[in-house]
């Protein structure tokens, strides 16, 4: 079963690696060595399923093993992970999945489909917020059973087209029963008990995570690697400056460095390292609250959509490094995008931005004629500071007053999803799959995991559900352009600025790593090794 993918998307996930990778298929493979790795922030809460900010996925990267990953080989294929193969009936409602035997968890007690079943009961709860593996199958799966110890099956409402890409996401890892009912959630690090190539070792809060070899893994002879230490560093500064010093091996996660940063890298290290470029399937958005003043009335929202300066706001913070305006991705999903042409004439977007000011001028002074001062939340993490006080400056010019209220990572993260603020100058939001509805599952759907401004569009929903049932490839495309055009044109709670682009780099020491369709899937080091 082969997801496939742009061509321009892989040849940038895997041409920068040709050398590499060369040199690893000549090479045999080295045991030992811990990879020096980074979180950009602490990830606070540790729960792969409740949680959606990439610290949290990464700081658990390795510890746990899904039904089906993303081949460490190929990125482009999903293949088996705890499921040894899995089958699906003619008519596309039911998926059974034929699990390992003799796989344990690393307390030692033994895997089976009681644990499968109990994980997805978990994400499927509809009282259980999963932001993540919870958004992408509550639409599509009906119930979860154990056929045997060694068999799972999912019956679906409906043929899905991106089931099998869901089921293969990081954020669908497969948990303990026992660990689940012993601790009631995984928030803390004594519940990262997994069956992945590698053990939760050490958590000091803002300071580094560690993961050790787990010597039972169910694949024989992996993990090379003895262990994995993740430094936690917070801003470029810090970031940059490990990488310089070597202090890390692998710069593949979010926030990617600027053209400059990788510049000054490359200055710095020369030979030693492979510097990039790469699309990091991520939209850059701006929310707004719908259930609170200035912004439940729809013509603010529509005034600050117009206002918005995409192109600026992608020349200036990312060096020019994404695809301003977008909704979806033409490098990342092909055709099912609204070609750039049509997107770059619609309102706010087009340029030269006079007509768009001087309408979004126009709606805030019918309803605020000596214009409005607005709290503005920003999590100080990856830039987000320089970005917010543009989008502010933006604003100023039609009479929206933004004052900046600035968070740590994780409390950011918790203030959003409780609703707790009225307008969000910047935050990045990674796809899960490669799949084009994902933008919309987890964004602007009613139940959308990040839909934290509470926007609800029946159009949307529809359109988005249809997409998810649609099998044929061109119909798909079809809703989907269909979807873009609705969402663009009208007054959403998450503006799209852009697509995010930039540079990363691994030190040559490094063998036998592949960067994944997202920047989730690639993290568990599982065929890594070191050559010194």
């Amino acid at each position: 079963m082969r997801k496939s993918l742009p061509l321009a998307l892989i040849f940038a996930l895997v041409g920068f690696g040709l050398s590499a990778a060369g040199a690893a298929a000549q090479e045999k493979p080295r045991y030992g060595g811990i990879l020096n790795w980074y979180d950009y922030a602490d990830p606070g809460r540790l729960d792969i399923h409740s949680e959606s900010p990439l610290g949290v996925q990464q700081a658990v990267a390795g510890v746990y093993s899904g039904l089906l990953h993303y081949d460490p080989d190929d990125p482009t294929k999903i293949v088996g992970d705890l499921a040894e193969r899995w089958s699906a009936s003619p008519d596309g409602k039911t998926y059974t999945f034929h699990l390992r035997k003799g796989v344990k968890w690393h307390d030692g007690q033994p895997f089976s489909a009681a644990d499968a079943k109990a994980t997805f009961d978990r994400v499927l709860n509809p009282n259980f917020k999963s932001p993540r593996c919870g958004s992408m199958l509550k639409p599509m799966v009906a119930s979860v059973e154990m056929v045997d110890p060694h068999t799972v099956q999912f019956q679906l409402k409906f043929p899905a087209a991106p089931f099998v890409s869901a089921v293969a996401s990081a954020w669908c890892r497969v948990v303990a029963k026992h660990v689940l009912e012993k601790y009631g959630d995984l928030t803390k690090p004594e519940a990262q008990i997994g069956t992945g190539p590698f053990k939760f070792k050490r958590y000091e809060r803002d300071s580094v995570i560690e993961w050790e070899k787990n010597k039972d893994y169910f694949i024989p002879g992996l993990p090379y690697l003895d262990g994995v230490k993740q430094f936690i560093l917070k801003g470029a500064p810090t970031q940059l400056a490990a990488a310089k010093a070597g202090r890390i091996h692998v710069w593949d996660t979010w926030p990617p460095m600027k053209k400059t940063q990788a510049d000054e890298l490359k200055s710095a290290r020369g030979g030693e390292v492979e510097v990039y470029q790469a699309s990091i399937n991520t939209i850059f958005l701006i929310y707004m609250h719908t259930q609170k003043p200035p912004f439940n009335n729809p013509d603010m929202r529509r005034a600050v959509n117009l206002a918005i300066d995409r192109q600026e706001l992608v020349a200036k913070t990312l060096e020019g490094a994404g695809v301003p305006c977008a909704l979806l991705d033409p490098k990342l999903v092909g055709d099912f995008a609204l070609p750039l042409a049509e997107v770059n004439k619609l309102p706010g977007c087009r340029q030269p931005k006079d007509q768009d000011i001087a309408e979004a001028k126009r709606l805030v002074e019918k309803h605020y004629p000596n214009g409005i001062d607005v709290e503005a939340a920003v999590r100080s993490v990856g830039g987000y500071i320089d970005r917010a006080q543009l989008v502010l400056s933006q604003l100023r010019k039609i009479g929206i007053r933004g004052t900046l209220k600035t968070y740590e990572s994780a409390a950011g993260f918790a203030v959003y999803g409780k609703g707790d603020f009225t307008f969000i100058t910047t935050q990045d939001r990674a796809m899960v799959t490669a799949d084009p509805g994902d933008v919309f599952a987890l964004i602007y759907t009613t139940d959308a995991g990040s839909n934290w401004g509470k926007w609800s569009d029946a159009k949307v929903d529809e359109l988005a559900d249809r997409g998810l049932r649609e099998a044929n490839r061109t119909k798909r495309a079809q809703i989907y352009h269909e979807l873009q055009r609705h969402i663009m044109t009208s007054a959403p709670s998450a503006v799209p600025v852009g697509w995010v682009e930039g540079w990363f780099f691994q030190d040559k020491r490094v063998r036998n790593y592949k960067a994944s369709p997202t920047i989730y899937d690639h993290s568990t080091f599982m065929k890594v090794w070191l050559t010194q």
